[in-house]
């Protein structure tokens, strides 16, 4: 099945456009380009290409499956028909449940929804105002609450964002009701919770059976290791290294942290001789200088692509996707992010011998991961406890079947124990020809 994509212009080539989206036939779809060149203005790379990848199923899916007054629906059509295309969209697609409200559509999230939804329609709502702003959409944004203003200061509770325990934004005492038409009801980030112990080893493995490459094997290693994101991986430099001063450790930008270095993130010194090796041999392939670790500028990234230009989050992607779709894992690498503070919430449990131990060793967590609300913790602490409670029920319930199996052992011990005893009795009882008849064919059974 085909879809719509984005591609950059090919180096040497003079146009416009520095990227171009097509549709499914491969024909350039201007409306996304425009919006792109727009946004890259005003927002970071990463996040435009977020953006695009959010809005090009949804392109392709009105192109051929949206339907209004039993008709197609066009991009540019009336402020209604967008309404209800993008409606039928979230329920049929991304699997939420869409209820009416006064005005405006409540979108209530289920556990099949997908994680993207928050960001789909914020990329639907930036598109419009785009095209509007391009006088390419001449109706006003299908995206945003007409009633809006006459609803504002009702409920300050209704604004789509990450909760403060997410860690994601600061804390506010005031929550600004949202514009957005679509609005989503029940927004509760839930942590993951990654209890395996050996999942670091089964992605090396896989990647050594796949022969990944070192720089993705140095790459992964620091996701299980650190705790960063991807991006704050991907964004170190060798100045980095340079700023610590245990040789163990890099100053890391962190999330909306404008590209300050204001963390560090640790790694064992198995993973530094890789890294060193990585940068002195494999990476010197690709770079425009053969200059060794300890003689490049602060300013080098670490990580180069194989033209020779800083590694990308969609390039590393695609890498560790074949890499983990060959070895049957389905595993995205923030999922390295959860799996790390879960496995040093149990270490820190693990290796502490007071209740002073533990809250000090969290406190020292907290200030590693920069989270902005320390309550983050606590959400994860909560489905920790959950998870180990799972354990112990599990634990529980094979006492219990092996108690029951004891038990029915010994009751149908004891009924034949009855039995013979019962036996005994009868024969005792009875005549002296009945007790020599069943002794014969007793030991003549004994004898066959």
């Amino acid at each position: 099945m085909g879809s719509y994509f984005h591609q950059y212009c090919p180096e040497g080539t003079v146009s416009k456009y520095r990227l171009i989206v097509f549709d499914d036939e491969k024909e350039a779809f201007l409306p996304l380009t425009d919006y792109y060149h727009h946004q890259i203005t005003r927002i970071g790379e990463k996040s435009v290409i977020a953006y695009l990848n959010a809005l090009e199923p949804f392109f392709y899916w009105l192109k051929h499956r949206s339907r209004y007054q039993d008709r197609l629906v066009q991009w540019n059509d009336e402020v209604a028909a967008i309404q209800v295309a993008t409606r039928e969209y979230l329920i049929s697609k991304m699997r939420c449940k869409v209820r009416g409200r006064d005005g405006y559509e409540g979108i209530y999230l289920t556990s099949k929804s997908s994680r993207t939804v928050k960001l789909f329609l914020a990329a639907a709502k930036g598109f419009y105002k785009t095209m509007i702003h391009l006088k390419q959409y001449s109706h006003p944004n299908p995206l945003i609450d007409i009633h809006f203003e006459d609803r504002e200061g009702m409920n300050p509770s209704d604004r789509p964002r990450m909760p403060q325990q997410a860690g994601t934004e600061d804390p506010l005492t005031h929550r600004k009701q949202t514009d957005s038409y679509f609005k989503v009801i029940n927004d509760e980030w839930v942590p993951e919770i990654i209890g395996d112990w050996d999942l670091p080893y089964r992605v090396y493995n896989a990647g050594e059976n796949s022969d990944w490459c070192l720089r993705d094997e140095v790459i992964s290693r620091f996701l299980f290791e650190t705790g960063a994101r991807i991006s704050e991986i991907l964004d170190l430099t060798v100045g980095d290294y340079r700023k610590r001063s245990d040789i163990h450790e890099l100053a890391a930008m962190n999330k909306g942290s404008f590209k300050r270095r204001i963390k560090f993130v640790r790694i064992s010194p198995e993973t530094l001789k890789l890294l060193i090796k990585y940068v002195n041999k494999e990476r010197r392939l690709y770079s425009s200088t053969q200059t060794k670790f300890n003689d490049l500028p602060d300013e080098e990234p670490l990580f180069l692509s194989t033209r020779g230009t800083a590694y990308t989050y969609n390039s590393f992607y695609w890498n560790w996707s074949r890499i983990m779709k060959n070895a049957g894992i389905k595993l995205n690498p923030h999922k390295a992010r959860h799996w790390f503070v879960t496995s040093m919430l149990r270490g820190i449990y693990e290796t502490s011998d007071t209740a002073g131990q533990i809250e000090d060793k969290k406190k020292q967590l907290i200030e590693y991961m920069k989270w902005r609300d320390p309550e983050t913790l606590a959400i994860y602490e909560h489905y920790y406890d959950e998870q180990k409670f799972r354990e112990l029920h599990e634990k529980l319930q094979e006492n219990y079947l092996k108690r029951e199996k004891e038990f029915k052992d010994k009751s149908k011990n004891k009924q034949l124990l009855n039995e013979g005893v019962n036996l005994f009795a009868d024969l005792k009882s009875g005549n002296e020809d009945h007790t020599e008849s069943w002794l014969s064919e007793f030991y003549e059974g004994m004898d066959s």
